[in-house]
């Protein structure tokens, strides 16, 4: 069976699943999308984080088998839960619904992502200045840039310093030198 062919089997084979499974997805995305929203309404960490095993190992596996947006926000819970575990400000400070939680994902790794590609001045000023305004914990920075940002460099690592270091304490200014350290080794 030559590529095309599994491509095309493969891809049958997961919109047929779909199909099977919909009731059930759809399900588990409002059960995701109510209990986010209902705890940052709340400020109810608690509710945040008990959705973590819920789509890894409960009904919520379905969610983020087929949709996208739940990959995202499980990566986000995860941020969480460890700024929360090293009594950071949480992802969530400021966010008031699943939509203002992924958008502020969204458009921290797209200033992340334009200072990794360095297009031009103006771009990279107007990354600095969205880190500077979003306040990413030294987790949410490390994160996105392992999980969603290709391939960082020892450049994007000392582009980030410049920027967060002037808002981290020295606690995360240290964490964040020993979690890229491995990467600034091989340039």
């Amino acid at each position: 069976m030559d590529t095309s062919s599994q491509l095309i089997t493969s891809t049958n084979a997961f919109f047929t699943e779909l199909e099977k499974n919909k009731d059930a997805v759809k399900a588990s995305w409002s059960h995701i999308t109510q209990t986010i929203d209902a705890a940052l309404a709340a400020h109810d960490d608690r509710a945040l984080l008990a959705l973590i095993p819920y789509i890894e190992q409960g009904e919520g596996t379905l969610a983020y088998e087929y949709i996208a947006e739940s990959r995202c926000i499980l990566r986000i819970l995860h941020i969480i839960r460890l700024e929360l575990a090293y009594q950071k400000a949480p992802f969530f400070l400021h966010c008031t619904d699943k939509d203002s939680l992924t958008k502020k994902y969204t458009t921290s790794l797209f200033a992340l992502r334009r200072l990794f590609f360095r297009l031009s001045p103006n771009s990279m000023e107007e990354a600095a200045n969205r880190l500077l305004s979003s306040r990413l914990s030294v987790f949410a920075v490390y994160v996105m840039t392992q999980e969603d940002l290709i391939t960082p460099d020892k450049v994007l690592y000392d582009k980030i310093a410049e920027i967060c270091f002037s808002y981290w304490d020295d606690d995360d200014k240290k964490m964040f030198l020993l979690l890229t350290a491995k990467e600034n080794r091989h340039e």
